[in-house]
């Protein structure tokens, strides 16, 4: 059944954001999951035009860091990132 496709599809991209910022290790998966769920909800969602966070709060995030800045400072990526890669990309620079 395809009723609960609104409701996984977050689920998938969380899951495989994970999988990729844990380079498959999945014992890492504990140490991880936070920083993933972070960059997960506040990365800008298109149908909404704001994070989740923002969608909540109505405030942007206070990062240790400008995760905009920071994402520039990473390698530039030869194709058009899905929704999972970044989410990882940046839970790996909030690790740091």
């Amino acid at each position: 059944s395809q009723a609960n496709g609104v409701v996984e599809c977050p689920h998938f991209h969380v899951h495989d954001a994970l999988v990729k910022a844990c380079e498959g290790d999945q014992e890492q998966w504990v140490s991880r999951v936070y920083s993933v769920l972070w960059a997960d909800r506040i990365t800008v969602r298109r149908r909404l035009g704001c994070s989740p966070y923002f969608a909540v709060t109505g405030t942007n995030p206070i990062m240790p860091f400008d995760i905009a800045k920071a994402t520039y400072l990473m390698l530039v990526p030869s194709t058009m990132l899905s929704m999972a890669e970044l989410i990882a990309r940046r839970a790996i620079a909030l690790q740091k």
